[in-house]
């Protein structure tokens, strides 16, 4: 349980085999390729080696098409899902059948060539859509469209916004032209339609003074026959056009059955693409091709027999510089839940220390604490168990509910401690419902009686929480045998040890004899980094302001009691709020949302300040972050699990 050792590795292989080395280095997935950015502006290097070149466009490409494809038949053939989609088991050789993959490609064509007709067809359904709405105003009037003009006059056609009363124009009609006609053919809210017939002459000073009130004509080009013609062949084309998109629909609902074909093939794509960016990270001089990365030991041994099936010729090397190396944290099943909580924070660097096995019983335990109840605990083991059974989810997911099933557990039991279930459900029920009274659960503690008990509890499980990250902090510095690390660590905590038991003598005996030693102690050493005797002395004398945050580091561990007393009393007003019709119908409903809402909220509020207090309170002890995550070249899939095959021995 700790960071994984790393290897570095140089390969140099013919350039015939490369596709299938990536491959089984994928198939063991303990290989981070690395780029070659430093080599590549080297004057020695460039003139012998150049990047490999790979075929990344193409498969970006296809897997844009199969995501489109699936896009479609989300959207013209949806299926019921849920949160979480059960993931079916391959074999690694039908994943990576070619015959499969042309097939899901050319179905992926097909939807993708109806999706295009489709888009089409709605394009030119809008145009008309658009044509048909113009026309409509017009639809009573009988004149032609393409009718503008007799002999001497001119025949407009135009809008106005409807807040300009026909009177307004008529006037202005009046004074530019007085023989004009003006005539309302149609109006709506926003808009109304007129008819204008002006003598040629006076057309342009007419328009002019009705433009001066907002009058835009409106002309048909390319249109024959009155509106209602034009309508009613729009409305012919319009049909012919849905019949024409509906075939399409049909044609990419009827491919419904290839779904599952389509999401494999879409998982294999994603592999070649990492495939790919990993040949890029390759350099060539086209008959060799030359590796480095990065190998986790744990595969090595599995690595060096894939390795031994080629013709190439590799080493491994120890890490130069540990701020280069990527980190990778192994731990058992029990642990590898909170890899959630670190890798929120940040991932350790590679000489530092795996912090999950330390935070695992505090985390577990503070959730627990905060939450305590039974019913809240029995419903997070049920439904995480569930989860993890039926869908297998996989990393934060898998994670998360692998954590659910932990949490749940110490929930259930901390409510047995505290005696809740749903909060005080059972004492509601039976004296609301049943007519008895003096019914509860046995409890250890109850929080509500007793919060002075929980809050001493929480102080105490704080004091041993930052006191076990300063061991840490001990540990680290003896941890390469070296003695001065050790002892610089020890300086930085054990004075503060003893001021803090010292105080703890005052409170029971009123000795002062520690208390005195612990704050000589610390103005001896908390300023030895100091330069002169002044600075050290000064040092440590400032020190003793810090005692302030170590207090208020202890007191920040109260939100135990708070969260607890919290999700306590939200329970049982719920409880009390459901009781108040006297009818368990009442009851029923508002005990369900209620206590949903309380779970909701709580299951959230919980884990945050839960990893609040390993975050700030413990991890500022000892932790040591910012390492990078190691990313293999490995099979990360969305839709199935790949059986890895086996090997014939």
């Amino acid at each position: 349980m700790a960071i994984v050792r790393m290897k570095k590795i140089r390969l140099i292989a013919m350039q015939s085999q490369k596709e299938a080395l990536l491959s089984r280095m994928m198939h063991v997935g303990c290989v981070q390729v690395l780029e070659q950015k430093a080599k590549l502006t080297d004057p020695e290097w460039a003139a012998l080696l150049s990047k490999d070149i790979s075929s990344l466009p193409k498969f970006k490409v296809q897997l844009n098409s199969l995501n489109a494809a699936l896009e479609a038949l989300s959207k013209y053939a949806p299926v019921k899902t849920f949160l979480f989609e059960k993931r079916g088991d391959i074999s690694e050789a039908d994943f990576f059948d070619n015959a499969r993959r042309d097939h899901a490609l050319q179905i992926a064509e097909t939807i993708n060539g109806a999706v295009r007709e489709i888009a089409g067809i709605c394009s030119t359904q809008t145009r008309l859509l658009s044509q048909r709405e113009s026309l409509i105003p017009w639809a009573s009037l009988p004149l032609p469209l393409e009718q503008t003009c007799t002999d001497t006059t001119s025949i407009l056609r135009g809008s106005c916004p409807a807040s300009v009363p026909q009177q307004v124009l008529e006037q202005a009609l009046q004074q530019a032209a007085p023989m004009a006609s003006l005539e309302q053919v149609f109006a709506d809210k926003e808009q109304v339609y007129y008819l204008l017939v002006v003598h040629k002459e006076a057309e342009s000073s007419a328009v002019e003074a009705l433009r001066r009130h907002g009058f835009l004509p409106i002309r048909f080009k390319d249109m024959m026959g009155t509106a209602q013609e034009n309508i009613d062949a729009l409305q012919i084309e319009l049909q012919e056009l849905e019949a024409q998109r509906q075939a399409q629909v049909d044609r990419i609902v009827a491919c419904k059955a290839e779904r599952e074909a389509l999401r494999r093939c879409a998982d294999r794509t994603q592999q070649e693409l990492q495939k790919q960016r990993a040949q890029e990270c390759l350099l060539t001089d086209g008959t060799i091709v030359f590796l480095e990365g990065w190998v986790a030991v744990t595969g090595l041994e599995t690595l060096k027999q894939e390795l031994d099936a080629f013709d190439c010729a590799y080493a491994f090397t120890d890490p130069d510089n540990p701020e280069e190396v990527p980190v990778l944290l192994k731990n058992n099943r029990l642990v590898d839940p909170m890899h959630m909580v670190t890798e929120m924070y940040q991932l350790p660097t590679y000489d530092g220390i795996d912090p999950n096995p330390l935070i695992f019983p505090f985390f577990v335990f503070f959730y627990g604490m905060m939450f305590a109840d039974i019913g809240y605990g029995l419903i997070m083991t049920i439904v995480s168990l569930v989860i993890l059974k039926k869908y297998r989810p996989k990393g934060t997911l898998g994670y998360m509910f692998a954590m659910g099933v932990q949490i749940g557990i110490m929930t259930t039991i901390c409510g047995v401690l505290t005696g809740t279930f749903f909060g005080d459900a059972i004492t509601v029920i039976s004296e609301s419902f049943l007519g008895r009274t003096g019914i509860a659960l046995w409890s250890l503690i109850n929080p509500l009686e007793d919060p002075m008990t929980i809050l001493i509890i929480a102080i105490v499980l704080g004091a041993v929480h930052m006191l076990f990250g300063q061991c840490v902090h001990m540990y680290m510095g003896a941890r390469d045998g070296k003695l001065s690390g050790f002892l610089d660590a020890a300086l930085d905590v054990v004075p503060w040890w003893t001021l803090f038991a010292g105080i703890a003598m005052l409170v029971l005996n009123g000795s002062t004899v520690l208390l005195i030693v612990g704050v000589i102690f610390l103005i001896a050493t908390q300023g030895r980094h100091k330069k002169g005797f002044f600075g050290k002395l000064f040092g440590g004398i400032t020190s003793l302001y810090d005692i302030t945050s170590w207090l208020g580091d202890i007191l920040s561990y109260a939100r135990l009691m708070a969260l607890m007393l919290a999700t306590t009393v939200i329970a049982s007003v719920v409880n009390i709020l459901g009781a108040l019709p006297g009818s368990i119908f009442a009851f029923i409903p508002i005990f369900l949302f209620g206590h949903l809402f309380n779970l909701g909220i709580n299951v959230i509020g919980t884990y945050v300040h839960a990893a609040r207090l390993q975050y700030l309170e413990f991890f500022g002890k000892f932790y040591k972050g910012g390492g990078s995550p190691f990313q293999p070249l490995r099979y990360d899939t969305k839709y199935v699990d790949i059986v890895p095959e086996q090997k014939e021995v």
